[in-house]
């Protein structure tokens, strides 16, 4: 018989939110009363705008009729959505249509990206994490060192000494919520460059920024186009979780092959992205789409804002809630983030996600979200009340 791949054999299933999943559902099994309020979710809870369905049921009829059918397209994506991009998000930055990709999901995009590189790459990632950019390099036979990320630090690993060749960087950080300003990306650009490395930039939530010293592209640092890859999905910004449609830039600054082996390599293994999603996703950038979206982004703002305040009145240390839909709390109580997982779920029928699960630097933290529903979040914050009150 051939042989498994190791790698995916070895992965900790431990740790991983199907176990959260598993432990909720035991639990309605047990206690088919019980009213469950999700803090933890990570899917968005406002559907579709009414612009963009509309594109998309334009696109299915397009479909249904053999003068417009459209089958397989270009692995690259659209050359209208591209260009609606770029000039929408990337103006200021001179990207031509080469250098841009739609795909499918910043998940499976953000780990396909390392089949552009050497198998023998020099990896590094934080901790605490997104928790698929070490999975999912395991699972491409890649090794991964961990970069210490705490309360000391602000969660940004400290510039390494030592070389890597690829960085993966979260900004805003799922988990933790913060985000990287001008000068803490400055000097991770200055480190790629020294070291002739890639940084991977997850920036799917930069719709979630305001601050004004937080930048809305890596591309905003000098030096960015020569280092930096970077990835936007559309499934936080316009609910399009459950449609699938991503991109990411890569440079032609980094080097002029590198589209070049790109494309090949993409050819071979990706056959474009759905027309009804890119349908969908260019409608996104008429005026009435960008009034609705603005109105949800603020939306799933005021519920993490609320969150925020909430732990905040009661003495705990916490993170994120301003540019980003996820709040980081530490846990002031003498317990591991699965145990307090347990007494939120047991006591208060509440779900959150113990940090542990975005590694062993998370472990004194919890994870709450802001994309769930305003309702939910209001029920919550009462119930948590009424539970602290009778605490204390």
């Amino acid at each position: 018989m051939a042989k498994l791949n190791e790698n995916i054999i070895n992965l900790d299933d431990k740790d991983i939110f199907l176990n959260v999943i598993n432990m909720v559902n035991k639990y309605k099994l047990d206690n088919p009363d019980a009213d469950i309020l999700s803090l933890g979710v990570g899917d968005v809870s406002l559907p579709i705008i009414k612009p963009v369905i509309e594109a998309m049921h334009l696109a299915v009829d397009d479909l249904s009729r053999r003068e417009t059918f459209k089958g397989y397209d270009t692995s690259f994506g659209s050359v209208a959505l591209k260009e609606a991009i770029l000039k929408n998000e990337y103006g200021n930055f001179n990207f031509g249509t080469d250098e841009i990709y739609i795909s499918d999901g910043v998940k499976s995009d953000c780990t396909s990206i390392l089949e552009l590189f050497d198998i023998d790459s020099k990896i590094c990632v934080t901790n605490a994490m997104y928790p698929v950019y070490k999975a999912g390099a395991a699972c491409l036979n890649r090794k991964v060192t961990v970069l210490e990320a705490d309360e000391d630090n602000n969660f940004m690993p400290n510039v390494p000494k030592e070389k890597y060749d690829i960085i993966y960087i979260c900004s805003p950080s799922n988990p933790t919520g913060i985000c990287y300003t001008y000068d803490e990306l400055k000097k991770w650009v200055e480190y790629a460059m020294q070291n002739e490395a890639i940084i991977l930039y997850d920036n799917v939530y930069m719709p979630f920024i305001s601050s004004k010293d937080v930048p809305k592209s890596i591309y905003e640092i000098e030096g960015a186009k020569k280092v930096a890859i970077e990835f936007r999905s559309f499934s936080k910004l316009a609910s399009f979780s459950g449609v699938r449609c991503s991109y990411y830039i890569i440079p032609n600054e980094i080097d002029k092959n590198i589209n070049k082996v790109w494309k090949k390599r993409t050819i071979n293994r990706f056959n474009g992205t759905s027309y009804i999603a890119q349908k969908g996703a260019l409608a996104i950038y008429t005026e009435e789409a960008q009034i609705e979206i603005k109105k949800n982004i603020a939306y799933y703002k005021e519920n993490a804002k609320l969150l925020r305040d909430f732990f905040l009145a009661h003495g705990y240390i916490v993170y994120g809630g301003i540019d980003a839909p996820y709040v980081w709390v530490k846990i002031k109580e003498n317990m591991t983030s699965w145990e307090l997982f347990d007494l939120f779920l047991n006591k208060l029928n509440i779900v959150i996600i113990p940090g542990i699960i975005f590694g062993t630097g998370g472990d004194e933290y919890f994870r709450l979200s802001g994309l769930g529903t305003k309702e939910t979040v209001e029920k919550a914050i009462k119930r948590m009340e009424e539970y602290y009150e009778k605490e204390s």
